[in-house]
């Protein structure tokens, strides 16, 4: 007998038994083969004859060489026979796979957890087949029940289909995903918009739905070729997968979770959000993307600078029906698409404007800012801090304002905000410290005393990495002295990255740049952060002087932010100082300086300069006219003695 034939010890079958299972063996797997040719009505067990002749071994001989795996088991679901194809397929000698429970081998195709029982059951089955080293591959099976002498077997008859699960998997890829850019394609994409819509109508968790066009991606198709606008349309997938988090999904119409990105086709992308608070969240998402864009992008030797336009459909939504159809919803965002690209481009719209009246406001003011940048109607306005124990005018903080055509002098609370959200910030605060620095020079030039002057910066343009090079640059085009400029950051900026928020600082204290920590009180003060940061002043915040001196709370807060501060050698501002009584409660504290309308409102630039002649002169006079004295308890303006103003909105 050939040496490749191993059938298990010690329960080795007869040569005839063994020959008619190969005979049964040849049978099922010719049928396997062929399973258009119905079998016969009355199959007839070939004859064998008793001795292992020249009949016997071409049956042996068949079965060695069949290009398929031939397994045969007993009831028990032992191996008794293994070719030496099924052998090559699990990486193993064909006598080790005999004599081993066929689970060892292959996964199980029914529940096997009864006792003696086993997982084979007759039919054709696609599995998994484990290799001696224990990798997986794909297998499909075909399992015949068969009795020989009385003997009930199961012969199995096994072959890799690894490469068709392959080529399976690559069309169902092609079939779901853009091949471009990788993302959903337009079929996938109705599919999860369907789930998505199901689910919000479910949970009640508004979903939106958003359609990105990039805004004159023709012009570079046709200027620069169809192989740099591939490019092109990859890299901004990249970008939308990146900006989103990941419980988003982005698909491209021409990707899984709560935000998918798809491609619809052409240069259409979307955007499903879902489980979001408000219309707001949605347009809070709709500007990333857009702020995403705005980074230039290389494409061999050109840079590419493109913009989006946005359009956004929320659902469920009360004016909406509960049925509206997924066909109305893509048409509603694709409407609202083209209304932001008739708005300009380079901006987001949403459908509904009955719902989204406050965030349409919102976009609405994020324009008007936009062209207040381009026609220079931001203005700075500055209020004066002094030492409350000598009444020295020390230094004065620049506060942005907005003089709107047609609506006079905006309040900086109400467009802050927008600004920051926006992303406007980091070129409005550029243009406010270059020409504040550059008024404090005119100021010098003019004989005034050197003052300090504080500007406010916000997190967007803490984090930019340009940031020390850039106050190094405003300050040498101004000529002012580094220690003279102050930044006045917030406690929950500060506590964002404390491995960059050290790096940033250290960089502003080798320069000589002071910083200040605004606000303080209000966020999450701590001790271990105030000591480990470059940090020169702490302003106590308004909330804590308004009460003083009746407030025993309050005064007590103000009196341990005094002493930790000096403890840890700063200087400590009061902000908001209205009265003498709470100057006075800030004196006896030890407070350093103060700032607020006791000594003035935030002026403009040529009123705050007649402000500060004013009080030189009566310095230099010396006639008490403001109770500013050498020694004793000062007397500090009141209210009613300061000239009215058309600034009525707060200092910041």
């Amino acid at each position: 007998m050939s040496e490749k034939f191993v059938h298990a010890d010690p329960v080795c079958p007869p040569p005839r038994l063994m020959l008619k299972a190969i005979a049964q063996f040849l049978r099922t797997a010719w049928r396997g083969l062929q399973p258009d040719i119905p079998p016969p009505v009355a199959p007839v067990a070939p004859t064998v004859p008793g001795d292992l002749g020249g009949g016997a071994r071409q049956l042996l001989h068949l079965f060695e060489h069949s290009a398929s795996g031939l397994l045969t088991c007993d009831r028990s679901g032992t191996v008794l026979l293994c070719n030496p194809v099924a052998a090559a397929l699990l990486a193993a000698e064909p006598e080790a796979v005999c004599g081993h429970p066929i689970e060892r081998w292959l996964a199980p195709l029914i529940d096997c957890s009864q006792p003696e029982s086993h997982s084979l059951v007759s039919g054709q089955w696609e599995t998994l087949a484990q290799r001696a080293d224990g990798s997986e591959f794909p297998v499909e099976l075909t399992v015949s029940d068969a009795v020989l002498d009385g003997v009930r077997q199961f012969i199995l008859i096994m072959r890799d289909i690894t490469d068709r699960k392959l080529t399976q998997e690559r069309l169902s890829f092609l079939a779901n995903f853009d091949s471009l850019t990788g993302l959903p394609n337009r079929v996938l994409f109705r599919d999860r918009l369907s789930q998505a819509m199901a689910r919000a109508r479910r949970s009640g968790e508004p979903m939106a739905l958003m359609f990105l066009d990039l805004d004159h991606f023709k012009v570079i198709n046709d200027s620069l070729g169809h192989a740099v606008g591939d490019q092109l349309l990859r890299q901004v997938a990249e970008a939308l997968k990146h900006c989103l988090r990941m419980s988003d999904s982005v698909a491209r119409v021409g990707g899984g979770d709560t935000f998918t990105v798809s491609r619809l086709g052409g240069d259409e992308f979307t955007v499903i959000a879902e489980h979001l608070g408000s219309a707001e969240d949605a347009a809070l998402i709709a500007r990333r993307i857009l702020d995403a864009l705005e980074a230039p992008i290389q494409l061999m030797e050109h840079e590419l600078h493109v913009s989006g336009s946005i359009g956004i459909s929320m659902y469920p939504t009360e004016r909406m029906d509960q049925d509206t159809d997924l066909d109305g919803l893509v048409r509603h965002t694709d409407m609202a698409m083209y209304r932001a690209k008739a708005m300009g481009r380079g901006t987001y719209a949403f459908f509904s404007d009955e719902l989204s009246a406050e965030v349409a406001a919102r976009l609405m003011l994020e324009n008007q800012l936009r062209r207040a940048l381009e026609r220079q109607e931001f203005t700075l306005f500055y209020q004066p801090k002094a030492n409350v124990h000598t009444g020295e005018v020390t230094g004065v903080e620049a506060l942005i304002r907005w003089r709107a055509p047609g609506r006079g002098l905006v309040p900086p609370d109400r467009f802050i905000r927008v600004l920051e959200d926006s992303g406007l910030i980091l070129p409005v605060g550029a243009w406010a410290i270059r020409t504040a620095c550059a008024e404090i020079a005119a100021w010098d030039r003019a004989g005034m005393p050197p003052l300090t002057l504080a500007v406010n910066l916000s997190a967007r343009q803490f984090r930019q990495p340009y940031l020390a090079r850039f106050i190094e640059d405003a300050l040498a085009e101004s000529g002012i002295h580094p220690q003279r400029l102050e930044l006045e950051l917030t406690e929950s900026l500060l506590m964002e990255d404390n491995v960059a928020t050290n790096s940033v600082l250290a960089a502003l204290a080798q320069m000589g740049v002071r910083v200040a920590m605004d606000d303080f009180g209000t966020g999450h003060s701590s001790l271990s952060y105030l000591k480990r940061f470059d940090i020169d002043t702490l302003k106590i915040d308004r909330s804590f002087v308004s009460a003083l001196p009746d407030d025993p709370e309050d005064t007590a807060i103000a009196t341990a932010i005094v002493a930790m501060g000096h403890s840890l050698h700063m200087k400590v501002v009061a902000e908001g100082v209205e009265t003498a009584e709470q100057a006075e409660c800030l004196r006896q504290m030890g407070c350093d300086e103060i700032q607020g309308y006791l000594l003035s409102r935030p002026l403009p630039p040529d009123a705050i300069v007649d402000w500060l002649n004013r009080r030189l002169q009566e310095q230099a006079l010396r006639d008490s006219a403001y109770g500013w004295t050498d020694s004793g308890p000062m007397t500090l303006l009141t209210l009613e003695s300061l000239e009215p103003f058309e600034d009525t909105g707060p200092m910041r």
